[in-house]
């Protein structure tokens, strides 16, 4: 079972690849905004808005402003990776190699 460091450092990873996505092609966040709202269509009311609310402003913020609030090693961070609407990003192989770098 992967353990909690084993996860940051898979989302770290991953966030830091998205973001150097987005800064090739900042079009990109239109998407990851529509990801937002097709979640909230979806799912409704949840625990995660409030995180959901954050991804919004980041979004509106630029590719400067996700970097700056997901791409640190911190527990606030952590947190929005975890509910990260940038997951569409990496293909699936792309994502495996940066999850055995990770370790996991």
């Amino acid at each position: 079972m992967p353990t909690t460091q084993q996860i940051d450092r898979f989302t770290l990873a991953f966030h830091e690849q998205a973001v150097t996505r987005l800064r090739a092609d900042e079009g990109l966040l239109e998407q990851a905004r529509g990801t937002l709202v097709r979640w909230r269509k979806q799912r409704g009311e949840t625990r995660s808005d409030a995180y959901l609310d954050q991804w919004a402003k980041l979004l509106e913020g630029g590719v400067d402003a996700v970097e700056r609030a997901v791409c640190r090693d911190d527990d606030a961070a952590a947190t929005l990776r975890n509910a990260s609407p940038l997951g569409f990003l990496l293909s699936p192989a792309e994502r495996e190699a940066v999850r055995r770098a990770s370790g996991l």
